[in-house]
């Protein structure tokens, strides 16, 4: 008889206070942390290695004013040096009644395990900067699955 196989999914969010106010250029002071370990199963957790893969990234800016994208990097450090996702643009969406507030979405879509550069201990840094304007970097959210 065939196994099945099945992925479990998992979120992590971020809902910083205070928030970062974004600029036009990467900031180590403006990042999100995201610790990925508790979402895991005991067994995986006690490991030395976090196994996962990355599947998106949500982000909300609030007070956009005049900018209309978004760019992420996520890395392994929060440096931002070690970097796992290079620089990613997408528009920024606003609300149908709310101009001022923005939100994009980007898929991933990477097993990070398989990433000699990565060292394995669940921990993510994620770092935003815009086209124009100082949006406060209101929320992100990373899914991934193992």
């Amino acid at each position: 008889m065939a196994q099945r196989i099945t992925h479990f999914y998992h979120d992590s969010q971020q809902l910083p206070n205070p928030a970062p106010v974004l600029g036009t250029s990467f900031d180590i002071a403006d990042v999100h942390v995201h610790d990925l370990k508790p979402g895991q199963r005991p067994i995986v957790v006690n490991s030395r290695n976090w196994y996962g893969k990355l599947e998106s990234l949500y982000i909300r800016l609030t007070s956009i004013g005049a900018a209309t994208k978004v760019t992420i990097r996520i890395t392994a450090d929060a440096n931002g040096d070690v970097v796992l996702i290079p620089d990613t643009e997408a528009d920024l969406v606003t609300g149908i009644t709310t101009a001022t507030t923005g939100s994009a979405m980007f898929s991933v879509d990477l097993p990070c395990f398989l990433l000699e550069s990565f060292p394995g201990n669940g921990t993510l840094y994620v770092f935003a900067k815009v086209d124009a304007g100082t949006p406060t970097w209101s929320e992100s959210v990373l899914a991934w699955s193992e």
